[in-house]
């Protein structure tokens, strides 16, 4: 392999050791750090969390031990495994990343071509970009591709490689909704949005005594899943079906035209670093009750509620779908799935296989609508997902007072709307960071029309220097 393969290039990304929500602390109200994953039993029993028999766990793993590397917002699972280590026998030994480090930690471990995991957790970019690494799930005894039409469609995107083999069991599934300040609306008399330009409005006119409208995180980093979001309610489609990269088109100009015309309705900080990060900085000020609208993941409803976060209140914040344009789409957003995968150096595929199952099933996967009290108690920095069957969002066991974001959720993420994230394929890294450069530029001042066409050349180069890229 040559080490100037696109494919396989990491670029370290600003990170730190801690979770996303330490950096929402305002105080030190919270005390306390990230709950370990080993020897979680007598933590989950004093959380009132039963151990019952597993799915996906047959037993037969009695005396072995599994290593797991699992991102450090998803303790959902780290929550659970101990019923399937109850159930199989098996012992679960895990290391906990963050999210934007593990690309530096799967790199080198898998190029250097020992033994490593058993499992391995990923989101959809990473899938093509080492599959060469990984097993596929079909090449293990007694596995059964799930049945694509109880499953989310990120779900399939996420856990099924470019070439259609099923490379990991699905997991979480993260989507962006609009979240409006409850009481700052009904205090100004102003409707939820259910059109952008009653969005552009209600931002305008509620940014105002020293608050804003809209807070975002508009940086490099997580900036293109942002953009993607405004691209789409212009009608774009970013991946033509010949290959080619559309970002010099009318649709993306717009998009960031869009963008910068918000840019008075929120903080001037929003466009600069570290606001990229995981939109932290963003959501202390959502979460203060200094801004009144702002789109964002699942976690944020639970983060709401929580009054060691946030400041706003009882039944704090309405949901919505993100409004679209008149004469245009009816909505546009981003939403994007996660896998568990078994590396080939794994020696113990049949045990691993059972562990991949039970994560995921729709029985374990409920839990991630039902027991957010349970999870928030076990590890408070969680900002585990949503799952990845659609039968779990109809269950008659969600506790009414989230059924809002329950629903709102499903419905952004109906198959007509477009909410592509655009990981499927190897050069997504290289290609979301120039359209991030870009993009950047443009909100600090550059002319759009000049960015686009020069980021445009620089994708297409890129293309035609990496075929299949």
């Amino acid at each position: 392999m040559s080490q100037l393969d696109p494919s396989k290039i990491v670029k370290r990304s600003l990170v730190t050791p801690y979770s996303r929500r330490s950096f929402l602390k305002r105080s030190a109200q919270v005390s306390g750090g990230l709950v370990g994953a080993l020897g979680i039993g007598p933590l989950l029993a004093a959380c009132g969390i039963g151990q019952s028999a597993s799915p996906g766990a047959s037993g037969g793993g009695a005396g072995q031990s599994l290593k797991v590397l699992l991102a450090n917002h998803t303790g959902f699972y780290a929550m659970k495994t101990p019923e399937f280590e109850q159930s199989s026998g098996a012992t679960i030994e895990f290391t906990r990343e963050a999210f934007g480090a593990l690309p530096s930690v799967l790199t080198p471990a898998f190029e250097a071509g020992g033994e490593s995991w058993d499992v391995v957790y990923l989101w959809r970019a990473w899938v093509d970009q080492y599959e060469e690494f990984l097993t596929p799930l079909t090449e293990i005894s007694g596995y059964q591709p799930p049945d694509e039409a109880g499953l989310r469609w990120e779900a399939i995107e996420a856990a099924k490689s470019s070439s259609g083999a099923w490379i990991g069991g699905p997991s979480n599934i993260y989507t962006y909704v609009l979240y409006c300040n409850r009481q700052t609306f009904e205090d100004a008399g102003v409707a939820i949005p259910t059109t952008y330009e009653e969005f552009v409005s209600a931002a305008e006119a509620l940014t105002t005594g020293g608050k804003f409208g809209y807070v975002d995180g508009w940086a490099p980093l997580y900036l293109f899943p942002k953009w993607c979001v405004w691209y789409h309610l212009n009608g774009g489609e970013f991946y033509g079906e010949d290959g080619s990269v559309n970002f010099d088109t009318p649709e993306a100009h717009a998009a960031t035209q869009d963008m910068i015309d918000l840019l008075p309705t929120m903080p001037a900080d929003s466009i600069e670093s570290p606001w990229g990060i995981y939109d932290v900085e963003a959501k202390k000020v959502f979460l203060a009750g200094d801004a009144a609208m702002m789109i964002d993941y699942q976690h944020l409803w639970y983060q709401s509620r929580d009054p060691d976060l946030s400041a706003l209140g009882e039944d704090p914040v309405r949901v919505a779908i993100i409004p679209g344009k008149s004469g245009g789409p009816a909505s546009g957003g981003q939403s994007v799935g996660e896998c568990f995968a078994i590396p080939k150096t794994s020696q113990k595929k049949d045990l691993a296989l059972q562990l991949v199952n039970y994560y995921a099933s729709a029985a374990t996967q409920l839990g991630l609508l039902t027991e957010r009290e349970a999870l928030h108690d076990f590890d408070p920095a969680d900002e585990s997902g949503y799952p990845s069957f659609t039968d779990p969002y109809e269950d008659g066991s969600i506790p009414a007072e989230d059924a809002e974001i329950v629903q709102v959720t499903f419905d952004q993420a109906a198959p007509e709307i477009n909410n592509k994230r655009y990981g499927t394929r190897a050069g997504y890294q290289r290609i979301s960071e120039i359209v991030e450069a870009a993009v950047s530029a443009a909100l600090h001042g550059g002319d759009v029309a000049a960015e686009h066409a020069r980021a445009q050349g620089e994708i297409d180069q890129f293309l035609t220097d990496n075929p299949g890229m």
